[in-house]
């Protein structure tokens, strides 16, 4: 109370801190909502969009479902829980459909000192041909490509103020799978 007090303005790009002191301090609280400009990601042309998938996953891989999570990777962004999950998801499509023709986009640092050895963990699960490690610093241009090729962008952290990867993908509109915490909720639901 005394730091928040002896400020003049408390501007918020979270919507549950916003929540919390706008009670409190209700003259001087703001809530300016996470944007990026729609220049940057987008939706591209569908040809286009299957000339960077074929370029990316491989002409064997065109027509596969692809998945992307792009986060640190770190305990609280549940990466092998992912890896899991998708382990799970390519059981299923297997004895449904007949065929495992799906990616996942890892876009980390597969040994982040933080997480899982993420190498380790999708070959112990028998996964790590349906997975992509995309692991170098990237452009917006090459970011927004990712998007567009994915079929879902996911974020199921335990704790996220905000989902950058989210809004991005939104944008380029793919569309998410996240968990229901903090400003996730706040994409997933529609909040008017």
């Amino acid at each position: 109370n005394p730091l928040y007090g002896a400020t003049d303005l408390i501007n918020c790009h979270s919507h549950h801190t916003y929540t919390q002191l706008s009670e409190h301090y209700p003259e001087k609280t703001n809530f300016i909502p996470h944007t990026v400009p729609r220049s940057i990601f987008k939706k591209l042309p569908e040809n286009e969009t299957i000339e960077h998938k074929r370029a990316l996953l491989g002409k064997e891989k065109e027509d596969n479902f692809v998945g992307i999570w792009i986060n640190r990777n770190a305990k609280r962004k549940r990466s092998s829980e992912v890896l899991a999950s998708w382990q799970v998801f390519m059981r299923n499509l297997e004895n449904s459909e007949g065929h495992r023709n799906a990616t996942l986009i890892m876009h980390c640092d597969p040994h982040d000192p933080e997480g899982a050895n993420l190498l380790l963990v999708s070959e112990m699960l028998g996964i790590q041909d349906s997975v992509l490690f995309s692991k170098d610093r990237i452009d917006f241009d090459q970011m927004n490509v990712l998007y567009n090729i994915s079929d879902f962008c996911i974020n199921i952290s335990f704790a996220e103020g905000f989902g950058l990867s989210t809004l991005e993908s939104m944008q380029a509109g793919t569309p998410i799978i996240a968990a229901k915490t903090g400003g996730l909720t706040r994409q997933v639901v529609n909040h008017r």
